[in-house]
Order: C-alpha cells, then sequence, then structure tokens
C-alpha cells in the first residue's frame, strides 16, 4: 500500500546515473541558448546568450506578424528549466512578461523580469541565498521558488513563496498543513499544469525509492505528494526518466515511453488507479 505524501520537501540524494542529465542538473536550473521560452501566443521565442559579463536577450519571430528584437541585460541570467530536455519557464500566465534566472549555485540569487513587449526590464529580485524558479501563480503575484541549503549541499532544499508586489519572501515553506512533513528524494522529470495555471503537477524519479508526483497549488499555496507505486527490485527507476505526465480534466496520467499509460491520479482526492 501505497501513501499520498503532505509536504514534499523534494530532496536529491545518493548520487546515481540519470539519463540525460545535464551539468546544471539536478533542476530547476538557468539555461542559455536551447530551446529558450515560446511567447503565449507562440509568435517569438525568448533566448539568453552569453555576452561577456552581460546577457544578450534575444526574441527570435516564429511569424511574419513578429518582430525580431535583442536587449542585453548586466549579469549573467537564463531562461529557467525544471527538466534536462524539456523547455523553458517563466512566462507569465498574461503573456506580459517572463522571469530569467542567474546563471550558476552562489551564495546569492537574482532575478530579473522583461516585458515580452520590448524586453525591457520590469522587475529585479535579489535574494540571499540559493534558490531556483519553479512556478507562477495565475494572476502573476506569488513567485514559487525551490530553496537549497547551501552551495555545498544542493541536495536538500524547500519549496517558498515570493510576493512579487510586496518583494518579500513569504514565510515558512509550501506545506499541506494537515498532514506531516515528509522528506523526499527526487529528480524532476515531466511537469503538465491544468488549463487555469493554478495547479503545477510534477513527476519526479526517485531511485532506491518510491517516484512521485509533485502538486503545487499556486493559487492557494499548498503542495501534495503522491507517491507512484513502482517494483523496488528496478531501483534505478530507469523507465520513469522516459515517462511524462499529461492532464485530462481532474485525470492526471504518467505515461511511459510510448505513451501508455501506468497509472492515473485523482486530482480530486489524489487516488491512484491502475488503466483498465
Amino acid at each position: 500500500m501505497f501513501r499520498r505524501f503532505g509536504l514534499c520537501l523534494v530532496v536529491l540524494g545518493a548520487l546515481v546515473v540519470v539519463p540525460g542529465a545535464s551539468a546544471g542538473y539536478p533542476g530547476p536550473f538557468a539555461v542559455q541558448g536551447g530551446q529558450g521560452l515560446l511567447s503565449a501566443d507562440h509568435s517569438m521565442r525568448f533566448v539568453a546568450l552569453k555576452a561577456g559579463t552581460s546577457t544578450l536577450v534575444r526574441a527570435t519571430p516564429l511569424t511574419d506578424a513578429a518582430t525580431a528584437m535583442s536587449q542585453t541585460i548586466p549579469g549573467s541570467f537564463g531562461v529557467p528549466t525544471l527538466t534536462p530536455d524539456g523547455p523553458g519557464s517563466g512566462l507569465f500566465r498574461d503573456g506580459s512578461a517572463f522571469v530569467l534566472q542567474s546563471m550558476g549555485l552562489q551564495p546569492s540569487t537574482h532575478f530579473v523580469v522583461l516585458s515580452t513587449a520590448d524586453l525591457s526590464t520590469r522587475d529585479q529580485i535579489d535574494l540571499n541565498g540559493i534558490f531556483g524558479f519553479d512556478a507562477l501563480s495565475p494572476d502573476g503575484k506569488t513567485m514559487y521558488l525551490i530553496q537549497h541549503r547551501t552551495v555545498q549541499d544542493i541536495q536538500h532544499y524547500i519549496v517558498r513563496g515570493y510576493d512579487l508586489g510586496a518583494h518579500r519572501l513569504l514565510p515558512g515553506r509550501i506545506a499541506d498543513k494537515t498532514q506531516a512533513s515528509w522528506v523526499m528524494q527526487g529528480w524532476a522529470v515531466s511537469r503538465a499544469e491544468s488549463s487555469n495555471g493554478r495547479w503545477a503537477y510534477t513527476l519526479y524519479a526517485n531511485p532506491g525509492g518510491t517516484p512521485f508526483v509533485h502538486a503545487l497549488d499556486t493559487v492557494k499555496g499548498v503542495a501534495h505528494c503522491v507517491g507512484i507505486p513502482w517494483e523496488p527490485t528496478d531501483s534505478n527507476q530507469s523507465e520513469i526518466f522516459s515517462a511524462h505526465l499529461t492532464l485530462a480534466g481532474t485525470k492526471l496520467a504518467v505515461r511511459m515511453q510510448g505513451g501508455s499509460v501506468y497509472r492515473f491520479i485523482s486530482t480530486k482526492n489524489w487516488k491512484v488507479s491502475k488503466p483498465h
């Protein structure tokens, strides 16, 4: 019997060989170059590139109606990315702006918010500590972050909320207040989001343990983790690293490579079921 996990304090445990892992993995991390980030209407692609000690941000048109733009900003920034081969994240739901995160692991972390209209800097956030972008609330007022303990110990981290209007970290960590906290180990491999942008669901592989889905309510600021049954004889969970999440209505599907459904999760009560 597998338990429903409350707060997911996703921590990265013993070093294992992770398929497709990049130099910046485990995520979330900032990426220069690569896929970048698509605009809300998919007419533009935003990419951050190294330019000496600065960052060149390019907006490349994908349709005839869009116009190419570029802007150089001081400091080293990249597009926030959750999984090694996944798309960039950080776009505000209304499409008006996007977030860039400082590169690498440093004792302090910096974010800039750029306008999608002209790449001008709309906001800058400077935090003491090691943080990574996780998600945005639908109204664009709260940014969710992963906070690591120290540069030397990035394996342990907690989920935090940041009030963009008040420019301050919200007190405490993101938790399911009705349950005891659980310490987990895992690598993010796939994400799905609800159509209204409220929920962010992330599939984690957890070699040596139980894979799980982390469900973050970006409106209420609470999280649930749902354990996924897995044979203990396959401690490497290599198939999970190739799995992905899809969402249809209130049914979240964990799909293996090739598209077959391994398990369904009800987003109403977090129950896990096998496909019929």
